[in-house]
């Protein structure tokens, strides 16, 4: 025979696992809170029975006449109106010897008289039927104990409403259990409802369409804060997909424009013999868009880094003066080409905690901007100082200025406030790109600042000495 296949818990739904243990929590709390008012019913009862065989036997001894050393009743008219009544019901009030023998019994002959039960106080004894017994010594004048007087009574009618309680609590369960398990089923179906609907949202995505969201209205509980998150994490996706396309698209084009220019350039040369100075005209031409292929890959493989945390870092303290210095050195002989003044305003020993290599490369970027974008005769200047938040560098050029809806988006990569001009100097719109992730590995910050007809002001701050930055960024 095949062994029976057991049932995984772990593999069931959660709504159908949520459900049982509903059931589960809800049957052992029946079943304890059952259990705990039959226990204190049980005790009610019994306490009221031993209640009315105390009050009998104390109004029945008071009905004693001990003659000749022999006790008996006086005068069984004359019983208490509580034994009258419990008369009604298999009770008896008897007389014993002192060895168990009946001299007289009132009452129902309910429970044979034995050894185990002449003993002073409460008995619970099963014969033929449930019986509880009181038993109290007679004693003489001397105090001796001549006899026992006992008040038995049946417990027929207490173990049968006990037995009807039963009934009831085991026909009760079943029906709580029931409501129980339709109540979790509802709960879990109403609590699970926006998990489905995550679950139904997450199968419809796919790379071309981030748009669907959940718009979970329900209250802002963990299911709440979850739909919430969900779609905060597809609108970053969203916005992700979306940068990485223009990303892709922008880089494309900026590869395919330097290729299609070396290729016309090469079938154009090629389609006939020229003059030798012509090939080196042409080839001088291919030099430069190799130049800005070369620009743009390295570009490029930076941010490419940058965003894989892949980046080198040797962070030490640098003098800034002795690392700007021939920064402004290698931009000079292009400000004087366009007739530009550089002034540079650096406090000696001003000290920058940061890596040398990737410094160089945020400052000749930025120098290198102010350059391109100056008019004639304009003016460039250079100044740094220390602030509470490190130290503050700003690199400022004279000139038409960035309008307002451009600045926002200056860091963004391959973005040109105007693209016609950017292609005729070179730029690839990826240099404060760059700049902006040099800036964030170092723990700075960089802004700008533009008055339209006065010029451009970048600052950068960075670091005076060693922070949490760190090699975890790279």
């Amino acid at each position: 025979m095949k062994p029976t296949p057991k049932i995984k818990l772990d593999r069931l739904p959660i709504k159908v696992r949520l459900t049982l243990w509903y059931l589960l929590l809800a049957g052992l709390v029946v079943l304890l809170f059952g259990t705990y008012q039959y226990v204190q019913f049980k005790r009610s009862l019994y306490s009221s029975v031993d209640k009315s065989l105390q009050i009998s036997l104390s109004q029945a001894l008071s009905n004693i006449d001990i003659a000749n050393g022999v006790p008996a009743f006086q005068n069984t008219e004359n019983l208490p109106t509580a034994s009258r009544t419990l008369l009604q019901s298999e009770f008896t009030i008897r007389i014993l010897t002192v060895q168990g023998n009946v001299l007289e019994s009132i009452g129902d002959k309910v429970l044979t008289a034995s050894p185990d039960t002449l003993a002073a106080g409460y008995l619970t004894i099963r014969s033929e039927d449930l019986y509880r017994v009181l038993t109290q010594p007679i004693q003489s004048a001397d105090g001796q104990v001549i006899g026992w007087l006992q008040a038995v009574q049946s417990l027929e009618l207490v173990e049968e409403t006990l037995g009807k309680m039963r009934v009831q609590l085991l026909l009760v369960l079943p029906v709580i259990l029931l409501l129980t398990g339709l109540g979790g089923i509802f709960l879990a179906n109403r609590t699970l409802h926006p998990i489905d609907q995550i679950t139904r949202t997450a199968a419809e995505i796919g790379a071309g369409d981030l748009s669907h969201r959940i718009s979970y209205q329900g209250p802002q509980d963990e299911i709440g804060r979850l739909a919430q998150t969900f779609d905060n994490m597809l609108s970053r996706l969203e916005a992700a997909f979306k940068r990485e396309r223009r990303f892709t698209g922008d880089a494309a084009h900026e590869l395919r424009t330097p290729l299609t220019v070396l290729r016309g350039q090469l079938d154009v040369t090629l389609s006939k013999s020229r003059k030798k100075s012509d090939y080196k005209s042409t080839l001088q031409a291919l030099g430069g868009q190799v130049d800005r292929l070369i620009r743009l890959s390295n570009a490029l493989l930076f941010l490419s880094r940058s965003d894989q945390k892949q980046l080198s870092w040797e962070p030490e303290p640098i003098n800034l003066a002795d690392l700007l210095d021939p920064i402004v050195e290698q931009i000079l002989p292009l400000a004087n080409e366009r007739k530009l003044t550089v002034r540079i305003n650096i406090p000696p020993g001003l000290l920058v905690y940061g890596d040398a290599d990737h410094l160089i490369r945020l400052f000749l970027n930025l120098l290198d901007n102010a350059v391109k974008y100056t008019p004639e005769e304009g003016n460039i200047v250079l100044d740094a100082e220390e602030v509470s938040s490190g130290v503050r560098i700003e690199v400022s050029n004279s000139g038409e200025g960035i309008p307002q809806e451009h600045i926002q988006h200056l860091f963004e990569r391959f973005y040109r406030v105007d693209y016609d001009r950017s292609s005729v100097t070179g730029g690839t719109g990826l240099g404060l790109a760059i700049a902006r992730e040099i800036v964030l590995l170092h723990g700075g910050q960089i802004s700008v600042e533009s008055d339209i007809g006065k010029g451009t002001t970048f600052i950068v701050i960075l670091p005076a000495q060693r922070q949490l930055l760190s090699s975890e960024n790279c």
